[in-house]
């Protein structure tokens, strides 16, 4: 197993580490979904929030295209 693989593989028992707890204590505002509602202003319209949109909405459909593409975008 490579170095790489190794890291990706940690990278998301980490992920799940964080996140399962965050799920299932019920507080607002700590799992990953909640985080970035709030940093892209999913919820509500403050200062830059169609700027923010923007950056998700670009963000994901980049991954999304590269992912079923391999890697061609």
């Amino acid at each position: 197993m490579s170095p790489y693989v190794f890291a990706w593989i940690l990278w998301v028992a980490m992920f799940f580490a964080i996140e399962m707890p965050a799920v299932f204590n019920r507080q607002p505002g700590d799992t990953l979904s909640e985080v970035v509602w709030k940093v892209f202003a999913v919820r509500g319209k403050p200062l830059g929030w169609q700027l923010r949109r923007l950056a998700l909405l670009l963000g994901l459909a980049w991954l999304v295209a590269h992912l079923l593409s391999g890697g061609l975008v």
